[in-house]
């Protein structure tokens, strides 16, 4: 699994309420190790798994609770925390989340559609369509 390219912005709400968990624990589903410590890594969490699309609500401030919506289609609760400690790290710049999943093979951007690690160039679309077609008549 790699993380998506680009995150949704976040969107600020006065409450969030759930089964919060704090990011040192999030890391430790990830099966990272968190890379900082104080109160910063209790900054509480809650994730849902809902819908088919990333979504990031967060309270005010940098010690608010954040609510992290996963696609219902992941369910490994290893795959949900890495992605909300990516949509952490990369859609509200948390310092914490950033730090613990970089250098992670996971925590890369996922490659365009076309490529793949040898290639020096992406497919076209005749190409890509002509693969399709080799590979649906077997």
């Amino acid at each position: 699994m790699a993380l998506p390219v680009f995150f949704p912005f976040p969107v600020y709400v006065r409450q969030i309420r759930g089964r919060a968990r704090s990011i040192e624990e999030l890391c430790r589903l990830a099966g990272v190790e968190c890379r900082a410590i104080g109160s910063w890594v209790n900054r509480p969490v809650v994730i849902r798994a809902v819908g088919d699309r990333v979504r990031v609500a967060a309270e005010p401030g940098d010690w608010g609770t954040v609510a992290i919506t996963v696609p219902a289609a992941i369910h490994s609760e290893q795959e949900r925390a890495r992605l909300a400690l990516g949509a952490l790290a990369y859609s509200l710049f948390d310092g914490v989340a950033r730090a613990s999943i970089s250098g992670h093979a996971w925590s890369r951007a996922a490659m365009p559609r076309g490529r793949h690690p040898g290639a020096a160039r992406p497919k076209s679309n005749a190409e890509r369509q002509l693969a399709f077609r080799q590979r649906i008549r077997g």
